[in-house]
């Protein structure tokens, strides 16, 4: 049984990469038990909850959240504070996976950093608010994230994509976050990644695609999709010395926990 923990249907179909069709029906074909959708900006948050309602029995979750990258005013930040209130009180509430993808991107720097600050510290309080787990993306902002994390005292949460060595691994293990490992685990020069990947304990890891992005080796250079992340399993499992199915399973009991099923 696999999990992806991070993926972008909307930017899938919308790039035809693929059709929702085919997307949905490779999860059974390639044994991925649960996935979920990332909300990036204003635009997708009811896509995703919508798309993850339509394919609940195909084990698709959402998050709700606005990337640092996409536009956080006033306006947008309300209306996502508006529909956490709502999805949060639902009978869909279990299909809630988190808040976010959130955080700090400096490399991009596509909205200033002072949005970006007060967009990341309103969505931890969200999280805070209704006790969900905090989606965070951090680039070029190690330090800048950490410090906001542990200023607000948030414990429970996801680095997505995670871009740094066992040092950081630890810190931020030691504040109560999970590590999640995309594609680019599988690139021969991700040294820190491999680095990371020994020191996190098995019962705080998750995998992820982001697809349609960080395609794994030997597909790199391709469009990612969520059936790649049968390769990031494997290589992490040979890296580990460990059989890919306790891999699997230790995995699946993250989640499980995580989102309480």
């Amino acid at each position: 049984m696999l999990i992806d923990s991070h993926t972008h249907f909307d930017l899938m179909i919308e790039d035809k990469v693929a059709t929702e069709d085919s997307l949905i029906n490779s999860l059974s074909q390639n044994q991925i038990e649960y996935i979920v959708q990332i909300a990036i900006d204003e635009s997708n948050l009811l896509w995703s909850r919508e798309f993850a309602l339509k394919h609940k029995d195909r084990g698709v979750f959402y998050t709700l959240g606005i990337h640092p990258s996409s536009k956080a005013d006033e306006v947008a930040l309300k209306k996502l504070s508006s529909i956490v209130e709502e999805d949060a009180s639902s009978s869909h509430r279990n299909l809630i996976f988190g808040i976010g993808e959130c955080g700090l991107d400096f490399y991009r720097m596509r909205q200033s950093e002072d949005m970006q600050r007060s967009s990341f510290e309103y969505q931890i309080d969200l999280a805070l608010k209704y006790d969900l787990p905090l989606i965070v993306h951090l680039r070029d902002a190690l330090d800048e994230g950490y410090e906001i994390i542990k200023r607000k005292s948030i414990s429970k949460g996801v680095m997505h994509c995670f871009p740094g060595d066992s040092s950081w691994a630890k810190k931020f293990l030691d504040l109560g976050f999970y590590i999640s490992f995309a594609g680019n685990l599988t690139y021969k020069k991700a040294v820190e990644l491999h680095d990371a990947l020994a020191y996190v304990p098995l019962d705080r890891i998750f995998f992820e695609t982001d697809a349609p992005f960080l395609t794994p080796v030997p597909l790199r250079g391709k469009p990612n999709l969520p059936e790649y992340i049968s390769y990031t399993y494997k290589f992490a499992a040979d890296m580990r010395k460990i059989p890919l199915r306790s891999l699997e399973d230790k995995v699946a009991e993250n989640f499980s926990r995580l989102v309480s099923l």
